[in-house]
């Protein structure tokens, strides 16, 4: 969407405090940490959004060793410069406990659970170990480091699975959907390979009259097109933009495969809900 459809679709339909523009980027190529080495400004822009939301979602629910070593990654990273024995030094300590605090780094949990020496002492040692990184080679580690905790490189929405059988009649399968295509049941998360992205030729939402809407995908050598049921037209948006997204970047193509029935898309009930970062859940679409 760009910017201008974006307000027409939904800043009329809430007041200012209701909403925020938040740029992220979501079309993670394969081998992302390869690929934008030649971009580095992209690389640290991912970055700081996925420390951004491992902070919020995740740092609360990780290990103490493993927020020792992501929150001492990043202070390594945020002073570059400092020798590799400066946290050593108790004014040097000091400075990044009372004028910088130790919440930017560490969930306020690890902070609370021991005193404050105890703590300053694990720190002091875990930093050591990451000394003498460069600023670069702190977020490579750190992205390294996280993958062990959630997938960062998927985005994870409730939705069901419609199949019809060989008589015609339709049966509903609840699922999580996984982008890339991958399709997990709730109860065993078993994945179930859909379709590639290069196989996608079209999406298309259909609005029901209860609200939800139906995604159809046509599938390049597929019999019959994959239709999955969502809880909205927002989030079919945004799943469709996300697919929408992907199938452009492994196509090398600017050309969407999103067919829109423009009538359906004049306005939007509210704003599309934030997607949701996986845990140990597979990649691919």
């Amino acid at each position: 969407l760009t910017v201008g459809e974006v307000e027409q679709r939904y800043e009329s339909h809430h007041v200012e405090a209701e909403w925020r523009y938040d740029l992220r980027i979501r079309y993670i190529p394969v081998n992302f940490l390869e690929k934008f080495q030649d971009d580095r400004s992209t690389l640290v822009y991912f970055y700081q959004q996925v420390r951004s939301d491992y902070m919020q979602y995740h740092a609360s629910k990780v290990s103490d060793g493993m927020a020792l070593q992501l929150g001492c990654l990043e202070i390594r990273r945020f002073y570059k410069d400092m020798n590799a024995k400066g946290l050593e030094k108790k004014s040097n300590f000091e400075l990044l406990e009372k004028e910088v605090g130790l919440e930017l780094f560490f969930p306020q949990q690890l902070i609370n659970s021991m005193k404050s020496k105890q703590l300053r002492k694990m720190i002091q040692q875990t930093f050591l170990q990451y000394a003498s990184l460069k600023e670069d080679d702190c977020m490579i580690k750190f992205f390294e480091t996280l993958r062990d905790c959630f997938s960062y490189d998927e985005e994870v929405f409730p939705c069901e699975l419609v199949v019809s059988n060989v008589t015609k009649m339709s049966f509903v399968i609840d699922f999580w959907m996984v982008c890339h295509i991958l399709l997990i049941n709730h109860f065993c998360f078993q994945p179930v390979f859909l379709a590639d992205f290069k196989q996608i030729k079209r999406v298309q939402c259909i609005p029901q009259p209860d609200g939800k809407a139906i995604i159809n995908i046509d599938v390049e050598g597929a019999r019959q097109r994959l239709s999955i049921n969502v809880a909205n037209i927002p989030r079919a948006e945004n799943m469709m933009d996300l697919i929408d997204g992907y199938c452009r970047l492994e196509n090398d193509s600017d050309i969407s495969v999103i067919y829109r029935l423009q009538k359906h898309f004049g306005a939007a009930s509210h704003v599309p809900a934030a997607p949701q970062h996986g845990g140990k859940s597979p990649a691919g679409l």
